[in-house]
């Protein structure tokens, strides 16, 4: 079944095959049981903050926005959390190749999603500096789509959602407990802490934390892409 997301396809003009993008998205979460704090509607959001902070720049590239929307919508599908990296790394190559891609732009797009996750950079800092990879012309995209990621993290349902694959046994309160914790010690800290720096994103920085807030103190669960 194909999956209908003609108001993402129009949003992203000049894109090609979204809808056979999604639906290797979905294949893979179903694959790997990747749940929603990481899947389909992770990826989507994902993109959609991609498409949001892109409209900050007036000289991105067709390879430049190409590379941004598939690796928003790509980040998660090699997840060492839930599958084999280079297993999914390989398979999302060789689906890319099979799209008509380059084997050099593919390899940026492995590259970017490989090294972004907000835990291996944490674990990487040197005297409490944030270091980033070196990607060369893709510098500008690979934080592009790190920032749609950890604008994404601001959505609680995602949070919750993912503590409750944590912690399978815990009680309700333990897991508003534990979602709670991970906001105060991590989403909450994201900009005070440098992992948020470029402009147009931190424009969304108040409203996203007041949403989120808000949402955490009457435990809303609804999940708005």
């Amino acid at each position: 079944m194909r999956l209908k997301i003609d108001w993402l396809a129009a949003l992203l003009s000049g894109i090609k095959n979204m809808n056979a993008l999604f639906e290797f998205v979905q294949a893979t979460c179903t694959k790997y049981d990747i749940d929603e704090s990481h899947g389909l509607k992770h990826s989507y959001g994902t993109v959609a903050w991609a498409e949001r902070l892109m409209d900050g720049y007036t000289d991105i590239s067709d390879d430049e926005r190409q590379l941004i929307i598939y690796s928003a919508a790509l980040h998660d599908m090699c997840d060492s959390k839930y599958t084999d990296v280079d297993k999914a790394c390989l398979e999302i190559t060789n689906w890319l190749l099979s799209e008509g891609w380059t084997a050099e732009l593919a390899a940026a797009l492995i590259k970017i999603i490989t090294t972004m996750s907000y835990t291996k950079l944490k674990n990487k800092q040197t005297g409490g500096a944030n270091v980033y990879p070196d990607h060369g012309q893709w510098q500008r995209a690979y934080h592009i789509v790190r920032h749609a990621d950890l604008l994404e993290a601001y959505k609680v349902v995602r949070c919750y959602l993912y503590s409750v694959r944590r912690l399978p046994n815990a009680t309700e309160d333990e897991l508003w407990l534990e979602t709670e914790r991970l906001f105060e010690s991590r989403v909450f800290k994201y900009v005070s802490d440098g992992w948020i720096f470029l402009d147009v994103a931190l424009s969304y920085i108040p409203d996203l934390e007041a949403d989120a807030r808000a949402r955490l103190a009457r435990r809303d669960t609804s999940y708005l892409v």
